[in-house]
């Protein structure tokens, strides 16, 4: 079910503009503040025929930008993720309104979804940022930069090389090197996206907001958490935080939640954050006058959820394309 609500910023209490519109379809609210950042051009646009474009469709760039409106100067409010499935719900001149697999909506650009089956999804990119060439040289340049986590569906390899279909029915290559799978430990996996900035709206490794770094260190868990940072408050238990994966949140009132970040143990804990002018993912301490409940936020409280009894939907991060009957409820 979505809710809705008057849309306020998320800049730690700031008002947005009154000319704002006053609703969008959203979990929550509460992600922390940035300026607007973009990430959508990144690759050559693929053409798409937008005649039957209603219904299921999968992403076929690799980060967008969803906005409040159809216009680029209307607000960001979350993104759309490479190999995504979409459900595009109407049109407006050269703009798709969508529904994403964590049920946000929000308006894209004409063009930027593929209506192909899913992807299989074999592989996933392994580094923060990863090219895919059209050919097996690097020598041309790539044909886009994949985020962490971006499935890609294999077709043949050799010893350097995978050959990859991308959502659009392209052929394309990607380096085995950057598809590597990796061992997971909560901890060190969390800090390999430290320094990467602040991104209001973000969800992938171009640059997170506060929630979207949580709603994605969970999803490698198998737990699919809410979008937002309000929702996200009423998974699992209230607890006092002590232990590696404790949820912490902060907000002006219980209802006003509007940041949280994880612990990494009794004292530390990681997030991004454009607040102390550091727009960026890193570790801060609970002690930290900023962060003790003393400071902007006077509310905080902290959550466990129980990754292996959590009733919460799992999932892993390949699994975006294959999701179509969760997007139709």
């Amino acid at each position: 079910m979505l809710y809705r609500n008057n849309l306020k910023s998320r800049e730690f209490g700031k008002e947005s503009p009154q000319n704002s519109s006053p609703k969008r379809a959203t979990i929550a609210l509460g992600q922390g503040a940035s300026e607007e950042a973009h990430f959508e051009a990144n690759s050559t646009m693929p053409k798409t025929d937008s005649s039957g474009c209603f219904g299921i469709n999968i992403i076929s760039l690799p980060c967008v930008d969803m906005r409040e409106g159809p216009s680029e100067k209307s607000q960001v409010v979350s993104q759309a993720l490479f190999g995504e499935a979409v459900e595009v719900l109407k049109k407006q001149k050269t703009w798709f309104f969508i529904k994403t697999s964590d049920h946000y909506t929000g308006w894209i650009r004409e063009g930027i979804v593929a209506k192909e089956r899913p992807l299989r999804a074999d592989l996933e990119v392994s580094r923060l940022q990863a090219h895919v060439y059209a050919q097996p040289d690097t020598v041309f340049g790539p044909l886009m930069t994949l985020p962490f986590g971006a499935p890609l569906e294999r077709v043949s390899a050799d010893e350097r090389w995978h050959q990859v279909l991308l959502p659009d029915g392209r052929s394309a290559f990607i380096q085995k090197g950057d598809t590597e799978p990796e061992p997971f430990d909560l901890a060190p996996f969390s800090q390999k996206f430290l320094g990467l900035p602040y991104t209001w709206g973000g969800r992938c490794s171009f640059g997170f907001d506060c929630s979207g770094f949580i709603q994605m260190l969970f999803a490698r868990m198998g737990v699919a958490l809410p979008r937002d940072a309000r929702q996200q408050v009423h998974c699992g238990s209230v607890i006092e935080p002590r232990l590696l994966g404790d949820l912490i949140f902060w907000g002006h009132s219980s209802g006003d939640i509007r940041h949280v970040g994880m612990l990494l143990d009794g004292e530390r804990f990681i997030h991004t954050s454009a607040r102390e002018n550091k727009p960026y993912l890193r570790i801060s301490q609970l002690s930290d006058p900023e962060w003790n409940g003393s400071g902007f936020y006077a509310y905080r409280c902290a959550r466990r959820i129980d990754v292996q009894t959590s009733n919460s939907e799992r999932h892993s991060a390949t699994d975006r394309a294959d999701q179509t009957a969760r997007l139709l409820h």
